[in-house]
This record gives C-alpha cells, structure tokens and sequence, in this order.
C-alpha cells in the first residue's frame, strides 16, 4: 500500500462499470430519434464530459436549458433500459473497495453523468456503502478535462488533491485528473492502452484487480 494515498476518486462509465457500449449506442438512438448530429468516434472523444456538453454540441441551434434537462432525462433513461441486463462491477472493484474501507481510504463516485445513473450504478451493484460523497455534473460548473470536478471530491473529503488517486478511462478524465494535481490510474475498454498511455497517467491497467499493491 502506497502510503500516502488518502482517497480514491472513481470515474463511473467505463470505470466502476465497462458501458462504454451502451452510452454510444445511447447517444446514436436518441440523436435519429431528435435530428441530432452525431458520430461514434465523436460519442468516444467526448466521453468524461457531461451530457449537457453532447446536447450543445450535436444540435445545430440552441437548446433552452429546461430542454436540455429534458432531453438528457430521456437520454440516459435510453442508456439505463439497455444496459441493465448487462450491469456488473469492473473485475477486481469489489476487492478494491473492501481494501479500501479496512484502511480507511475514502472513496468518491466523480462523474459527467447524472445522479440517477450513479444510483442506477450503486444500487444495482450494491456497493453505496463504500462511497462517501458522488459529485456529479450537477455538482461543478466546469466538465472534464477542466479539474473542476476531482476537486470538489477532495474538498468534500477533507483530503489535498496529491493524497488522491483517481480512477479514469477517458482522455478528458484523465487530463482533469492530471490538471489536479491528482495521480491517475487509467483503465482500459472505452480506450486501449497505448492511447491511455500517450496521455501519461501514473499507471495504465486493463482490471483494478492488477492493482494488488494500493489494497
């Protein structure tokens, strides 16, 4: 164990669960469904940056705020209905959270989605227990890659940014980390290794149970 690790901040889509799949194929349903222009690989790039970020940028006018809210609200209700036959936890998480708990780490939900896909997540696999604060995109003003986010989870766990160690998939994600001051543990899926190691995290891993030496 790496002792000067306080907390341990976990990204949600592609980290604590591998969705990547069914965010895109999300994203893609409800775009012919609105009009809305969109692509995979744009899906991808963005991926880390809240969804109000998609609605702006794959829509050719202006989007009332109240619509906005509306519109995520039917798109992540898609993306709920299509992956919850699939839901299940990264292999090595659970093990990871445990450790965590008995060493008196604290652990952070740090997200770009929405509550209600955090409970979906927490609830569905059972592990609320292990999280001490979620910051979602309602939480920030500023989305991933600006800091913004990891910081407030630091804040709210009475922790510096350097005792943290974050958990991400996505380039945004992990630069948000990076502009911290936070270490980053990258884990492949929604990006393969040698694109997670290009952006320089402290580790890249393809499962948290590679990890044995921060349990």
């Amino acid at each position: 164990m790496i002792e000067t690790v306080e907390a341990f901040l976990f990204d949600l889509d592609g980290v604590l669960v591998d969705n990547c799949r069914y965010h895109v194929l999300s994203w893609l349903k409800f775009a012919e469904r609105h009009g809305g222009r969109i692509t995979e690989r744009e899906i991808l790039d963005w991926m880390g940056a809240p969804g109000r970020d998609y609605i702006a940028r794959m829509f050719d006018r202006e989007v009332a705020p109240a619509q906005v809210e509306r519109l995520l609200a039917e798109k992540e209700a898609l993306y709920r209905e299509l992956f919850r036959a699939h839901l299940q936890p990264r292999d090595g998480l659970l093990e990871l959270l445990a450790a965590a708990k008995r060493r008196g780490i604290g652990c952070a939900v740090v997200t770009g989605g929405s509550r209600d896909n955090v409970d979906f997540v927490l609830d569905g696999l059972g592990i609320r227990e292990y999280f001490a604060c979620i910051v979602d995109s309602s939480r920030y003003r500023r989305g991933k890659p600006a800091p913004d986010c990891y910081l407030e989870a630091a804040r709210q766990l009475g922790v510096k940014p350097e005792a943290c160690v974050v958990f991400e998939d996505a380039l945004n994600g992990i630069a948000a980390a990076q502009a911290a001051g936070m270490r980053v543990v990258a884990i492949t899926g929604t990006n393969p290794a040698k694109v997670l190691a290009a952006a320089r995290p402290w580790r890249v891993v393809d499962s948290f149970a590679e990890l044995p030496d921060l349990a």
